[in-house]
């Protein structure tokens, strides 16, 4: 994991649209039958400056606060922050109340970071920022390694600290990057990858594999959140972490064979399209507990993009597994959302025609009261090739099946892009996403670069 390849992955990320369905949308295409309701609010862009000048380069959604005020989300924009401090990759928090928006990936001193990681998290008040970065001089007590840790940035005192301190005791750094963080909503708890062995002392961890840690802020405590089945190393690479609002359940992904006990079903198991797919866990940090997430409707083991959200009290988790691809097309994911409390799945789905071929993003957001499911996707009553596949935004009701547009145009017609990488406020009612559409905002605007949007749907 050299810092050249984690700076250029992150701006390509930014380039072309931040997502493997860039290249499967189109225009064009079937309408799925899911209504836009009127009541819903505009769309608002959120990467703007205070200004109110749009971003001058690409940005893509990160998160949004629980309380729906703050939007974090990354850019390669110029033109973002009144000082002219930042040019190049960075993130920003936008308040959608006010329209500020403040860099908030910095050093302790204020110094704008180079070297980021292309994932972070917020708390659900939008005090802290989770990140990582490769830069130095950072935060007190970082190693001089040149290596990537996780900070956290507070932004009511601006200043930024270290998560990813290990012990002196612990082992052996080795490759010491940390990516890929995310934060529970109180702030306290911050969950990441790691292929470092000194983060938690007497841990089995197989050196130079990936696993995931949870930290404790308050306690200082961190634990392996990706450990093999009775007390075992995990025998391959877990990564893409994330956790449950709450702070009480961790998601992540993992090609490891040995995560839960021998017997059981799917335990290790191979997908047929190789690397493309992997399984997805979640781990109880209560119960100390794995379970398989990445199940089928039938209850099988699926092919899973390696993607996994869960809903704010860590009951439910949403992904995506492999269908069988579009004709002249990549790989077809299709979402589900897994029941952990009832071992209930079902799939998410834009049509209610069963014979129906539907995709979607892997990424997904559920409602704090687990009502709604927010999805990028779409369905076809006939075979389509995948240049038709539409990736408009969704909402669906978990419980009647009800399902409502949200990225229309600002006149209520259909979005002439693509919507992806949703996320949403604790009541369901604020919606940041990425988009590629020219006619969401009134007047409309002439690039069709990845831009990142907000939108309040009315009472329902």
């Amino acid at each position: 994991m050299e810092q050249t390849h984690r700076t250029t992955r992150t701006r390509g990320r930014l380039t072309l649209g931040a997502c493997v369905l860039a290249a499967a949308t189109a225009v064009a295409g079937t309408a799925a039958p899911a209504r836009a309701d009127a009541a819903w609010g505009p769309v608002t862009q959120v990467d703007r400056g205070t200004d109110g000048a749009p971003a001058d380069q690409p940005s893509t959604s990160l998160g949004i606060s629980g309380n729906g005020h703050y939007a974090l989300f990354a850019s390669s924009a110029t033109n973002l922050v009144p000082d002219g401090a930042k040019a190049g990759f960075g993130l920003y928090v936008r308040d959608l109340r006010t329209g500020r928006t403040e860099l908030v990936s910095r050093a302790d001193d204020g110094t704008p970071l180079t070297a980021l990681d292309d994932r972070a998290g917020i708390s659900g008040d939008g005090r802290y920022v989770v990140f990582s970065s490769g830069a130095a001089d950072v935060a007190p007590g970082q190693p001089a390694n040149g290596a990537y840790n996780v900070y956290v940035r507070d932004r009511v005192k601006a200043r930024t600290r270290l998560v990813t301190t290990g012990t002196p005791t612990g082992g052996t750094q080795g490759d010491p990057g940390a990516y890929h963080p995310a934060i529970s909503a109180d702030g306290r708890r911050i969950v990441y990858m790691s292929t470092r062995t000194d983060l938690v002392p007497g841990a089995a961890v197989k050196p130079d594999t990936r696993n995931i840690y949870v930290t404790d802020r308050i306690t200082g405590h961190t634990r392996l959140a990706s450990p093999g089945a009775n007390g075992q190393a995990a025998d391959n690479d877990s990564d893409n972490p994330t956790i449950s609002a709450d702070g009480g359940t961790v998601g992540f992904s993992s090609r490891a064979t040995n995560l839960l006990p021998p017997a059981t079903p799917a335990n290790g198991a191979v997908h047929p399209h190789g690397l493309r797919y992997t399984n997805l866990y979640t781990y109880d940090l209560h119960r100390r507990t794995t379970t398989l997430a990445s199940l089928a409707a039938d209850g099988t083991a699926g092919p899973a993009a390696p993607a996994l959200r869960l809903s704010p009290d860590g009951r439910y988790a949403a992904y995506a597994l492999g269908a069988s691809p579009l004709p002249g097309g990549k790989a077809r994911t299709e979402l589900f959302v897994h029941d952990l409390r009832t071992g209930k799945v079902n799939s998410a789905r834009t049509s209610a025609n069963p014979a129906a071929i539907c995709w979607a993003d892997p990424s997904a957001a559920i409602s704090s009261d687990d009502r709604w499911v927010y999805f990028s996707g779409g369905c076809s009553d006939t075979i389509i090739h995948a240049r038709q596949a539409r990736h408009d935004l969704y909402r669906q009701n978990l419980a009647t099946g009800r399902t409502e547009t949200i990225s229309t145009a600002s006149d209520g017609s259909q979005q002439d892009g693509a919507a992806i990488a949703p996320y949403v406020s604790d009541n369901g009612r604020t919606v940041e996403f990425t988009d590629n559409s020219t006619n969401l905002l009134p007047g409309g605007t002439t690039s069709n670069d990845w831009h990142v949007y907000a939108r309040t749907p009315g009472e329902h």
